[in-house]
């Protein structure tokens, strides 16, 4: 892993068989039914999500539990608005806090190990995994894609400090009143 908390590929050459299977459970758990964590914004309260990989670009939405069932009778879930990002808008992973909405004051009981952030150009989407090997295999699943996503068009990349960019889950489901 690069000192600056990014992740590449080529910090993933290294692959036990285990670690294999961890990798591959990940992915496929991406793609389908999703990874469920928490997403952090720049505002208001944590939220969990369920985060998926589909097709070119990453979908989540927000995911509680229904205290009863809906007038029409749904137990399941309650899930808020569905939000899409283009895998070529991600520009990179970030391990760890290294965000605005993770360094919050409201997070600092949040473990380090638990975290990572996907970067845009836009801001970022800072998420706060169940385990640190959940974190760990989704981190490398994403720096994968990446890689393969970026391959041809690697120097339009540009960084630009994490902790300078808006939360991209500002904006989305808002919860009025709490």
């Amino acid at each position: 892993r690069a000192g600056n908390g990014t992740v590449g590929s080529a910090d993933l050459i290294d692959l036990n068989p285990n670690e294999e299977i961890v990798l591959s459970a990940a992915m496929q758990q991406l793609r389908d039914p999703g990874a469920l964590v928490v997403a952090h914004g720049s505002k208001g309260r944590p939220k969990t999500v369920r985060l998926r990989l589909v097709e070119s670009a990453i979908s989540w939405r927000t995911e509680t539990h229904r205290k009863k069932p809906s007038s029409t009778g749904e137990t399941g879930p309650k899930l808020g608005k569905l939000h899409h990002v283009p895998l070529t808008h991600i520009l990179y992973v970030d391990v760890g806090k290294q965000t605005t909405a993770l360094r919050r004051v409201e997070n600092a009981a949040v473990a380090e190990d638990l975290c990572f952030s996907l970067l845009t150009k836009e801001g970022s989407l800072d998420l706060e995994c169940n385990s640190a090997t959940e974190r760990d295999a989704l981190v490398s699943s994403f720096s994968m894609v990446l890689d393969e996503v970026h391959a041809n068009n690697w120097r339009d990349v540009q960084r630009a400090p994490s902790s300078d960019m808006p939360s991209s889950f500002d904006g989305g489901d808002r919860d009025e009143g709490l």
